[in-house]
């Protein structure tokens, strides 16, 4: 058997039983904690995992597998590190429950890494074998890939102590080049790339500008993956998932889609932020939908310009944050970018946001947008202590850096600076469709309405010359909104308390080993709301809407 360990946050590793690589360990939660480690948890054949291994990397020498390294946990994956007897080491990465739709997430996972790296020339890691069927010895679909070249970004990217300034200008053009090379090929629809053998009845890639034939008749592209549109039971329900030819099919397909789930499947439910005795009801939900369908004119935008396409498909990364992002620990070049699971393109517009690894995050010196201002030192910098000015430096650095792409994306991007520019904008056009598919599931109703009203509130400015808004909320739907918006509010409070000072994000996840201490926290913070209610009636609303529950 080979040596099995696991690697801990601080980057050491620790001895750990094979039971515990089926077992998510990363982190605790404080709020549904069962099934949250639960649709993490992967049982699959070991032994069969490595035979696949070894046997892909045959041709290496290699003859058996000496060292499993359970890497450090996401949140939808399994990764291996496999270490060969002759020093061979690859990667295997196996989709938690929680992933989405396993063939469809790994199918199109495979099959958008190798349109990227063939079509596009951009560096990730080769796969070397896989399966989409969990009817396969291993018992789980499975990816074995090239292990990524470099360390994780995020190794070096917290100070400019560890990464200067020039090296990190230097990874943001990097990144650009990236986003240079996808939003240059647009596709004919919205969806996932697959390869045409996966899909039934599937027609070649468009793209425009065309690619060479013999890279559009290897693809297609398919069903979105995307959670919300398989998560429980929708998986087994018949959803219009894509390929969508136009935003508008996007955008409508999906509000469908939730009514055909809340027909089929909602009931009666509690919504303590509106009421302690009156049921949330589904055909309430369906009024929303309803709203939501009379308001996408103004959930597409307009084409400012006819030279510059904001409404073609675009490939994106889902998620480029430091440590999807390999560098050689020496030069600090980029390396590889990896984590490309549920890819998709969707028009450009949906894809308007900074990269996480290069966002400047907390209070800026200078507004963002203003690319005619630079933050600078404070006057009283010299006489600060050298803590004082490393903070500082650093927050100077990260606000920096996020101009500096911006500015870069302006002269090196248009297309994408062209949707930077409406960023405020796009995103009151485009929060509905964030909200339409999990609003009923989640408990989120408030935040679509919300998100819908405005649209509503702005219907001229963003559907000139279409006639009055088709929505004008009553005096009761005004009243119980902002009742739920004050409730919300007890909450909001708490949450970002947590996230502040706890580093708790809104989901409740704590790292294992601060979690017994968060804990206590959050008991004592809970006494103090419940106890400060004024009568039975507040208090019994304080333990019902009190977020943190396992």
């Amino acid at each position: 058997m080979p040596l099995i360990l696991a690697a801990r946050d601080d980057n050491t590793v620790e001895t750990i039983s094979e039971d515990d690589l089926y077992k998510y360990t990363r982190h605790r939660w404080a709020i549904n904690e069962s099934s949250r480690l639960e649709e993490r948890y992967l049982k699959f054949d070991l032994q069969a995992l490595l035979k696949a291994a070894v046997a892909a990397c045959f041709s290496n020498g290699a003859r058996y597998c000496t060292k499993i390294l359970k890497c450090k946990e996401g949140m939808n994956n399994k990764a291996y590190i496999l270490t060969m007897d002759n020093g061979t080491e690859v990667l295997a990465k196996l989709p938690n429950p929680c992933a989405g739709p396993s063939f469809y997430i790994t199918a199109s996972e495979v099959a958008t890494r190798t349109f990227l790296r063939d079509a596009l020339s951009i560096s990730i890691p080769r796969i070397i074998a896989r399966s989409a069927n969990r009817s396969n010895p291993v018992g789980a679909e499975y990816i074995i890939e090239e292990k990524a070249a470099g360390e994780p970004l995020g190794n070096f990217w917290k100070s400019l102590d560890t990464l200067p300034m020039n090296d990190r200008m230097a990874i943001v053009d990097n990144i650009l080049e990236i986003e240079k090379k996808l939003t240059f090929i647009k596709f004919a629809k919205s969806g996932c790339i697959y390869f045409r053998e996966d899909i039934s009845n599937s027609e070649p890639l468009q793209t425009n500008p065309p690619l060479s034939s013999q890279i559009l008749d290897r693809f297609t592209m398919g069903p979105l993956v995307s959670n919300e549109f398989w998560s429980g039971q929708k998986a087994g329900m018949d959803l219009n998932r894509g390929p969508f030819e136009m935003p508008e099919q996007f955008i409508d397909a999906i509000a469908r889609n939730e009514r055909k789930f809340i027909k089929e499947y909602a009931t009666p439910r509690m919504n303590y932020h509106c009421s302690l005795k009156k049921a949330e009801l589904p055909h309430e939900m369906l009024s929303l939908l309803d709203r939501y369908l009379q308001l996408t004119p103004a959930m597409v935008p307009s084409q400012l310009t006819e030279n510059v396409d904001i409404h073609s498909p675009t490939l994106w990364h889902p998620d480029l944050h430091p440590n999807n992002i390999f560098v050689d620990p020496k030069s600090k070049n980029l390396s590889h970018v990896i984590d490309w699971q549920s890819a998709s393109s969707l028009p450009l517009f949906y894809h308007c946001h900074v990269p996480t690894a290069i966002k400047h995050h907390g209070p800026a010196l200078t507004i963002l947008e203003d690319l005619d201002s630079w933050p600078e030192p404070p006057q009283n910098y010299p006489s600060l202590s050298p803590d004082e000015k490393a903070y500082i430096d650093n927050a100077i650095g990260s606000e920096y850096l996020h101009k500096y792409y911006l500015s870069s994306t302006r002269v090196k991007n248009p297309r994408f600076w062209a949707v930077l520019q409406r960023a405020a904008e796009l995103s009151i056009r485009t929060e509905p469709a964030g909200w339409v598919q999990s609003a009923w599931s989640n408990n989120e109703t408030f935040f679509l309405r919300r998100a819908l009203m405005k649209i509503a509130d702005q219907w001229e400015e963003l559907c000139l010359d279409a006639g009055p808004c088709p929505w004008v909320l009553t005096e009761d739907e005004l009243a119980s909104h902002e009742h739920e918006k004050e409730t919300r509010g007890y909450v909001s409070t708490f949450l970002a308390y947590f996230r502040d000072n706890w580093g708790v994000p809104v989901d409740g996840c704590i790292e294992v080993g601060r979690f017994t201490e968060v804990q206590a926290e959050m008991e004592r913070m809970r006494a103090h709301f419940v106890g400060s209610a004024d009568d039975e009636e507040e208090k019994e609303l304080a333990e019902k809407i009190w977020p943190y529950k396992m």
